[in-house]
């Protein structure tokens, strides 16, 4: 048999919370970051941006280093989000 792990697996619904708050405010604040960060991956907490780098894992533990490991949004500044799909079998791309 093995252990329950000691650690939850999910997050717990205040962390949700708090990353959801983050994004609306990423999103509100989106205009002037697209001016600035076109591109870059941002460490943004609280409407502001604390660092910011073209490689997304050098500035996640950057910002862990200078600020503690705990809940930061990472997100790439982009003008559109990238759609995705999947493809497969019982994908229908046109008439027969």
């Amino acid at each position: 048999m093995s252990a329950i792990p000691s650690t939850p697996i999910y997050p717990d619904l205040e962390q949700v919370c708090y990353l959801q708050h983050q994004e609306a405010l990423f999103e509100q604040a989106k205009p002037e970051l697209l001016k600035h960060y076109l591109g870059e991956f941002v460490a943004f907490e609280a409407g502001q941006v604390l660092d910011r780098d073209r490689n997304e894992t050098e500035l996640a533990q950057r910002v862990y280093r200078q600020h503690g490991y705990r809940d930061v949004l990472i997100k790439r500044v982009l003008a559109q989000e990238p759609q995705l799909s999947v493809g497969g079998a019982f994908t229908h791309t046109s008439e027969v």
